[in-house]
């Protein structure tokens, strides 16, 4: 076990232990990023800057759906590849995923530009709310096409299982910006706009020595030439696959639309700005329990290209409890100590005993969210993109917003986190059966067990 691990043959406990931990690493940087961000608008500009930022998350989910697509279908498509040795295949994966990004990114960085002013007051926004998030996303739009093909190729990198090697040039890119951050903000006189160009600057960087990675030959596998192509086979499968994220990712910005709307319409500014710093401690906690699962993908799916279904089935349990392990680890000193954590970024804010119990309500239902992911992974690994599909764009149209929107109307601000506590945990059960029954399909011929 001296190089890389062997992840058709090796201990998948040993593998779990040799390839978690870098992407634990590598997300929780990302998500100590964003906080970080938040504490320094918070702080250096105000609890209205905050805000304002806050009421863009459905926006730039829009970007991370497109980012989502690209990465997870391509991902897919390269681990199975792998698996079967199929190197025709394996050239063919990087110049599409490039010709993808500049799609997706021309199309969104257009959209942003010419309709600024209005998406942003359509989120809500008034006074000086409305004016640092429009401030903020004017300056965002410019990271799209860095942040788009920077994490799409990234993630292929991990797909060939090389995760440490992920979380160095990811860990570069938010050192970067948590130095640069403050500079922009104060030194520079930008304000809340320095925030977004610092992030346009760290995932120009990260493009860079991503592509460094590819065009200097240190991948596993033959990337091929360099270029731009489209090929319809390949397309079709990364789209095929990768719809899966996306629409899990747009049934989320829908999600976040719904949940900021009736925040701003049941409640105040500090109602936003409370929201906001508990939606980034909600991302904090279930960010790097993802770092965990990012190894599933590669091993199942490259494990599933060589038909080694028993493998597959096993993969999923160990990585599943060592997600729920350390959400429970995380998510700790946040139940204990709620105010504290909170004032970190809203400082000077007063916080109600309901708010904090709201707080922890949400957070003793994120145990369930690795039983869902875990799910949803197998189903994107093993190329079921319509099961991928189908779950998150059912569960915000039959979970989410008949209880958001029932429970909000009966109990105002309350009754948001209450919807929110109870969806996660049906949603939860509903994968877990679906799984249960496409793993049974294999059990017949492995010996696999549904459990």
């Amino acid at each position: 076990m001296a190089g890389r691990p062997d992840l058709l043959n090796d201990n998948l406990w040993r593998i779990a232990m040799r390839l978690s931990p870098p992407g634990i690493l590598g997300m929780l940087m990302i998500s100590i990023n964003s906080l970080i961000d938040s504490i320094y608008l918070g702080n250096l500009v105000g609890a209205d800057a905050f805000a304002g930022v806050s009421l863009l998350f459905p926006l730039t989910l829009v970007i991370s759906a497109a980012t989502g697509l690209i990465a997870a279908g391509s991902g897919s498509v390269l681990s199975r590849a792998i698996g079967a040795g199929n190197v025709e295949v394996q050239r063919k994966v990087i110049p599409n995923l490039l010709a993808l990004a500049l799609i997706f990114s021309v199309v969104l960085m257009a959209a942003g530009l010419l309709f600024t002013d209005g998406l942003v007051a359509l989120m809500g926004g008034q006074g000086e709310v409305l004016e640092t998030g429009r401030t903020y996303f004017g300056a965002y739009v410019y990271s799209i096409f860095f942040s788009i093909y920077g994490l799409s190729a990234n993630g292929l990198i991990r797909a060939e299982g090389k995760v440490k090697e992920a979380m160095n040039y990811t860990m570069i890119s938010v050192v970067l910006n948590l130095l640069t951050t403050p500079l922009f903000i104060t030194v520079f006189s930008m304000g809340v706009a320095g925030a977004a160009w610092s992030s346009v600057l760290s995932m120009g960087i990260y493009s860079l020595l991503t592509s460094w990675y590819f065009i200097g030959g240190r991948s596993s596998f033959n990337t091929g030439r360099f270029g731009i192509r489209i090929e319809r086979a390949i397309i079709k499968d990364v789209i095929s696959v990768g719809t899966s994220s996306l629409s899990m990712q747009l049934s989320n910005v829908v999600r976040q639309f719904f949940l900021f709307r009736l925040v701003a319409a049941y409640g105040t500014n500090h109602d936003i700005a409370f929201f906001g710093a508990a939606f980034r401690l909600f991302t904090f906690v279930s960010v790097p329990a993802m770092g965990l699962l990012q190894p599933l993908q590669p091993v199942i799916g490259i494990n599933f290209g060589a038909g080694k279904w028993q493998r597959c089935g096993d993969t999923i349990k160990i990585f599943r409890l060592g997600a729920i392990g350390l959400t429970l680890l995380l998510l700790a000193p946040i139940i204990i100590f709620p105010e504290a954590v909170v004032s970190i970024m809203i400082p000077g804010e007063k916080l109600l005993e309901g708010e904090l119990h709201n707080l922890r309500l949400i957070f003793l239902a994120m145990p369930w969210l690795p039983i869902a992911s875990t799910g949803i992974i197998f189903f994107q690994a093993t190329g079921k993109g319509w099961l991928a599909i189908t779950m998150p764009v059912a569960r915000q149209l039959i979970l989410f917003v008949p209880l958001v929107l029932l429970l909000s109307l009966k109990a105002g601000i309350d009754g948001i986190y209450y919807a929110l506590a109870i969806e996660n945990m049906a949603y939860a059960i509903v994968v877990q059966l679906l799984l249960r029954k496409e793993l049974k399909k294999l059990s017949p011929m492995t010996g696999l067990s549904a459990g």
